[in-house]
């Protein structure tokens, strides 16, 4: 019964989203004011049925209702109730329903929230993001129901996913897609301004927050599959350059040159075509990550079972490209050009078109690397795969190349050549990296390295990070010293500025932390019980394999006792982990941290007759710990730039000079 229903709620949201597609398209032709309401209606009244639709799915996972083929698929009697309620998401049906009901819920808040500024352009917005709701609940009626009925019901499920039995696989997909479905809005916006011929200051505003906000999600939504990966897969890595984490990683680039974009087009009024196509783009290769994810065109560990869905996304990916391209091509020309005397010079905003340049040159060739094995196969018929090789070839020096022009990015001033203080400016930052950079050498232990082109550029990288990071700190100095250290005038003219500075001050965390990866230490030791192993200072004694039983799993730990020069510090329990819909065995990491490095090990294979044996796999990490607390800052810093008051052209001038 409820399963019924809940088909028919989702078969009413796609009559309502064709509605208010149609609606929305004669209010902007007809400059009709009712019929834009009552477009914001529809997509409101299929916001209030797909959650609806939503909670009644939650409800019959928790009462087991093997009746409905996807709770069969993707759950079992023994799961527990944290997985019951993930479990939602965890396989293709439930994660298209998650997608589609996160963006009729961000398009219903952006339908109702707008600036007035923006109100002879809503029409455009709202038809736009019905067109993409229509699709999708298209979709989940015709190849991805999640209600579509198993008869006769079973008395017990298949089970999740092993490997998504994990608190971080709980947060991740939801995270992740909502920084996906959030770049829905300011797509929407450029559509609107490209239809109406015009950008405004409210445009820019609205544009600006949901950008953040959806490059805050994305951001946050990465780390959190790279720590799930860290500590489910055993692999003593968090990226791989594997096709799906690269379909999340291309949206963050686009989403982070839409966001200097935007600051220039703020500024000087200049990039205003190159907003629209990147805020465009951005949204579109969320959905193509969408595709490659769903169809089964590649092979990796996230993407889900070949499935009908692909085609179909191919379909509707070429269809909206070409649509957006159409309208671009008439309506371009009657985006109106910037102020006539805001030339181009040597100068901020040319900074930031460098930053946006090296933003886009990663995203095209990590787009190469991820697209290559699927022309190749569609030409050739031969499946190759392009591997981390090809991308670390390039990675690092772009990211170098960002090191160095967001340090010069910061300290330039909009249209002047002049760097106040500059010269003085980088050369204390010289001298303060250079104990920064022994401190990470030393910390870091980067002299353990064992090949020598490794350590030289590793000694480079850290001493630009230290330098650009000293750099930009000395520029926020020089600004308060400005304002002679009144806080309250510095926070409320400069909330973007800082949350700025934190965000680029994280991403230099995190360069640093990713030069960790060339210098980690590996060991694979066998144990009989009693027997202890040096390794990097670090003692540890196995004792024997146990059996424990947690939740729905059972364990085979390696316990450890981990001692450094003669003290004990701890005990660690590697694991493999058995579950009952399963026959594999899963690892169970364990990690011991310290702020510079982590002892990651993983139990490999042991006695199964007496557990007195068993192989570990020992690794040290060097400032992983780094990359988690480069998320938290970059995050933070997109928070605070979202509250910043925008003040207009007016108080602009005046703004700039007191600061």
């Amino acid at each position: 019964m409820l399963a019924d229903l809940g088909f028919y709620l989702l078969l009413m949201c796609l009559i309502s989203t064709c509605y208010g597609v149609v609606s929305a398209v004669l209010a902007a032709v007809w400059r009709h004011r009712r019929l834009y309401r009552s477009s914001r209606l529809a997509l409101t009244a299929s916001c209030a049925m797909s959650v609806s639709a939503a909670i009644m799915l939650w409800y019959m996972f928790f009462n087991r209702d093997y009746s409905v083929a996807y709770i069969f698929k993707t759950s079992s009697n023994d799961l527990p109730q944290v997985y019951t309620l993930t479990a939602f998401w965890s396989s293709l049906e439930g994660s298209h329903f998650l997608w589609t009901l996160l963006l009729c819920s961000y398009g219903t808040i952006a339908l109702w929230t707008y600036s007035k500024d923006n109100e002879h352009i809503m029409p455009y917005v709202s038809a736009s993001i019905q067109a993409v709701l229509g699709w999708m609940f298209y979709l989940l009626l015709s190849h991805s129901d999640p209600f579509l009925r198993l008869f006769p019901a079973r008395p017990d499920g298949q089970g999740m996913n092993t490997l998504l039995q994990n608190p971080y696989m709980a947060i991740h997909p939801p995270t992740l897609f909502t920084g996906y479905t959030a770049l829905a809005i300011p797509a929407a916006y450029s559509v609107a301004a490209l239809c109406y011929g015009d950008i405004t200051e409210g445009w820019l505003k609205t544009t600006r927050r949901w950008t953040l906000y959806a490059w805050c999600a994305l951001t946050a939504g990465i780390i959190l599959g790279g720590h799930w990966a860290y500590v489910e897969l055993g692999w003593s890595g968090y990226w791989a350059w594997d096709p799906v984490e690269n379909s999340s990683f291309i949206p963050w680039l686009f989403c982070t040159a839409l966001l200097h974009s935007l600051v220039v087009q703020d500024k000087l009024g200049h990039l205003k075509r190159l907003t629209l196509i990147l805020a465009f783009l951005a949204f579109f290769f969320s959905f193509f990550g969408t595709f490659i994810t769903r169809s089964g065109v590649i092979s990796s560990v996230h993407s889900f079972a070949e499935s009908p869905i692909g085609p179909n996304y191919l379909a509707f990916l070429a269809g909206m490209l070409l649509v957006v391209a159409v309208i671009y091509g008439f309506r371009a020309p009657s985006i109106l050009p910037p102020e006539a005397d805001k030339a181009w010079g040597v100068s901020k905003e040319s900074a930031l078109v460098i930053t946006q340049f090296l933003l886009l040159t990663l995203a095209a060739i990590v787009c190469v690397g991820t697209l290559y094995p699927i022309v190749s196969e569609a030409i050739t018929g031969e499946r190759t795969t392009v591997q981390a090789p090809y991308f670390n070839t390039f990675a690092p020096w772009i990211g170098l190349g960002l090191v160095v022009a967001i340090a010069l990015g910061n300290m330039m001033r909009y249209q002047t050549s002049k760097m106040p203080g500059g010269p003085k400016l980088m050369a204390i930052a010289a001298a303060v990296a250079v104990p920064l950079t022994a401190a990470l050498v030393i910390g870091g232990d980067v002299m353990s390295t064992k090949k020598p082109f490794n350590l030289g550029a590793q000694l480079v990288g850290l001493f630009l990070c230290a330098w650009s990071t000293a750099c930009l700190t000395g520029d926020l100095w020089q600004r308060l010293q400005d304002l002679r250290f009144n806080l309250g005038l510095f926070f409320s003219r400069n909330l973007a500025y800082f949350g700025g500075y934190l965000a680029h001050i994280g991403l230099l965390i995190a360069i640093a932390g990713f030069l960790g990866n060339y210098r980690g230490l590996q060991k694979i030791a066998t144990l009989t019980s009693g027997e202890t192993i040096d390794f990097y200072g670090y003692q540890l004694r196995f004792d024997e394999i146990r059996e424990v039983q947690k939740d729905n799993a059972t364990l085979y730990q390696g316990a450890l006792d981990v001692s450094r020069a003669g003290a004990p510090i701890g005990a660690i329990k590697p694991a493999r982990s058995r579950y009952p819909t399963s026959s594999n065995l899963n690892h169970e990491v364990a990690l011991m941290s310290t702020f510079w490095h982590d002892l990651y090990v993983t139990l490999s294979d042991f006695d199964r007759e007496n557990g007195r044996k068993a192989t570990f796999e020992l690794h040290i990490n060097p400032t992983v710990r780094f990359v988690w607390i480069a998320a938290f800052v970059m995050v933070i810093g997109g928070l605070i730039a979202m509250f910043d008051r925008y003040r207009g052209n007016k108080s602009r001038d005046a703004i700039r000079a007191a600061i």
